[in-house]
């Protein structure tokens, strides 16, 4: 075997072992996102159905609506480091994801509806609403809608 055949091995094994890695903080990284997601998590029963949600802090109660890809645990790491203490933040898990259902009526309308009737259920007249990415058209839908 010429120094071509030792490189294109040497180089295969590098590949190898570098996938190997990756593979390995990947799987490390979906470990621990499945356990945050597996503690910290109440489902509330309200006018539109079931709403999984987790609450931190207190204060002025705040509603952070994620965006595609996460859940309630994205919605509380949206706005951890922007709003400090001082806040109620309550991040529902929108439909589909987690362990909220999807309903028939999936609009934003509907979505926004279902986010009043989780405050609701939690005794929670106001909020600051934050709704990042695709949990933007829910929250804007929210402040049409549901005036104080």
């Amino acid at each position: 075997m010429g120094w071509i055949g030792w490189m294109l091995s040497a180089g295969s094994i590098a590949v190898a072992v570098a996938g190997g890695l990756i593979f390995l903080s990947f799987s490390n990284d979906i470990d621990r996102a499945r356990s945050a997601v597996a503690n910290g998590a109440r489902i509330a029963n309200t006018a539109a159905g079931p709403i999984e949600y987790a609450e931190r802090g207190d204060g002025i109660p705040l509603l952070s609506i994620h965006g595609a890809g996460g859940g309630w645990d994205q919605g509380l790491t949206n706005v951890a480091d922007l709003v400090g203490s001082g806040f109620r933040v309550v991040a529902p898990s929108r439909f589909g994801y987690l362990e909220t259902p999807i309903p028939a009526n999936i609009s934003p309308a509907a979505r926004a509806d279902a986010h009043v009737a989780l405050l609701s259920q939690l005794q929670i007249d106001e909020a600051v609403v934050v709704g990042v990415s695709a949990g933007a058209r829910s929250a804007v839908e929210l402040a049409f809608r549901h005036r104080s």
